[in-house]
Formats: structure tokens, C-alpha cells, sequence
């Protein structure tokens, strides 16, 4: 191992042999804290009174936000910040929608969170593409406490009734889609980076089975598929668990 690695080493100055692998005892062990911390909190987080739920809510959704910007932080200190690091991704995305939603509790933002934000945040934990960082190192950490973040707020959200998902609201996520992922292409193919992985898969992800399958000129219309495949089982799945009850606010 490269003696000169510490926990602030960037992705430049990291050797390929040293990163922690996908499903191996560091990864499973973070997969287990992530699901008891959740489990034990929500738990607290359900008894409280709902002044104290939403400043639960306000303080995760404000703690995401405050990753980010420290992550940025701690890349500008080591002249590591560049235009592949700014907060683009969909789980990038989500921290900010999450403290908007905390503050406004706009119902379009809980759907895209629920519909779009917390599967694919559960995907990019399974498979992380920051692997190739050494188990102790700040951006590991700083991802994995991001993304397990993430996870927590929406289900407090939802224990919390502050996001109800509906079949009928679907559209909202889809929506949402439409407007920035083609805002994201452009901007990828303009500097050349791979934001919302909408170039290209992430490896050693199920995009990359889209990929191999459908080619590269395919890529989109699979990866368009599979997003609006599964914006619609977590809401069919929601609705199967708790009635699929048409409201007022359904539109």
C-alpha cells in the first residue's frame, strides 16, 4: 500500500489496489449501520410530538446540505475541486430537494424524493462507485453518511405522513425527469463528465447490463425504461401496502 495514502487522499493520488470491494466486510458492515441507525431512529423519530418530527426533519434535511458543501470545502483546500465534482448527481440532487422539502414540504418534492431519490440512493449504497477510495478516507466516509442520509430523511418523511406517494402522482417524478435530465445531458456532453450516469453506466452497476444489451445507442431509451419501470413499483408497492386512495391533492 502507498505509504503516503492518508484519510484526505483524492482519487488522483489513489492507487488501484486499495479500495475497499464492493460487498466485502467494510461495505457490509457500513450496509448494517446504515439499516440499524435508520431502524433505531425512525423508531424515536415516530414517538415524537410533530413540532419535534419536523425539526428532525429540518436538521437531516440541513446536515445533507452541509455534507455537501464540506465535501466541496475539503476539495477546494486540497486543490482537488474541478468540474467533476460539483453536486449533480441524482443523490447529490436529492440533499438539497430533501432540505427544501423539510422547509416547504412542497408535495412535488416528496414525490420525486420517494419515487426517484430513494431507490436510486439504495442502488448507488449497493453499488458504490466511490469503491475505489480506501475503506478509512474522507470521501468514503463522506458517501457513505451522505447516502445513508438520504435513506433516513424519506423515511422519517414517510413515517411522518410529510410525503405520501399515490400512483396518481407519479407524474410529478416523471416530470421532474424531464425537465433536468435533458439540462444534464447537455452539460455532460458539453464537459465531458458523466452526471446522473446518463452517458454512460457506472460500473459494476445494473446500468451496465443496459449497456451490454441495448449498445450504446440504446443506452437512453433502456436506462429511460428502467427509471420509469421503477418510479412505478415503489408506487404501486406503496400503494398494495397502504390502498391506493385517490385525494385532493392527487394532481
Amino acid at each position: 500500500m502507498n505509504n503516503d495514502l492518508n484519510f484526505w487522499t483524492y482519487s488522483d493520488d489513489i492507487p488501484n489496489d486499495v479500495g475497499f470491494e464492493q460487498f466485502s466486510f467494510v461495505h457490509i458492515k457500513w450496509l448494517v449501520l446504515i439499516v440499524l441507525l435508520t431502524f433505531f431512529i425512525v423508531r424515536y423519530f415516530k414517538r415524537l410530538p410533530e413540532k419535534y418530527k419536523d425539526i428532525m426533519l429540518k436538521t437531516t434535511g440541513s446536515f445533507l446540505v452541509f455534507l455537501i458543501v464540506l465535501r466541496i470545502v475539503v476539495l477546494c483546500m486540497g486543490n482537488n475541486m474541478s468540474v467533476y465534482e460539483l453536486p449533480l448527481h441524482l443523490c447529490s440532487l436529492a440533499g438539497f430537494l430533501c432540505m427544501a422539502h423539510a422547509f416547504f414540504k412542497w408535495d412535488f418534492l416528496g414525490q420525486v424524493i420517494y419515487s426517484l431519490c430513494l431507490p436510486g440512493t439504495v442502488l448507488a449504497l449497493v453499488f458504490p462507485d466511490w469503491s475505489y477510495y480506501p475503506a478509512f478516507n474522507f470521501i468514503t466516509v463522506q458517501a457513505f453518511l451522505f447516502h445513508g442520509g438520504i435513506v433516513l430523511y424519506t423515511i422519517m418523511a414517510l413515517a411522518g405522513g410529510k410525503i405520501k406517494p399515490s400512483v396518481y402522482k407519479m407524474w410529478k417524478a416523471i416530470l421532474f425527469l424531464v425537465i433536468i435530465v435533458p439540462v444534464i445531458y447537455l452539460f455532460d456532453r458539453h464537459y465531458d463528465v458523466n452526471y446522473m450516469f446518463v452517458l454512460r453506466p457506472s460500473a459494476d452497476s445494473p446500468l451496465e447490463w443496459i449497456d451490454k444489451t441495448m449498445g450504446r445507442s440504446g443506452y437512453l431509451i433502456g436506462y429511460a425504461i428502467l427509471t420509469i419501470m421503477v418510479v412505478t413499483l415503489m408506487n404501486v408497492l406503496y400503494g398494495a401496502i397502504h390502498g391506493f386512495k385517490r385525494t385532493d391533492n392527487d394532481n
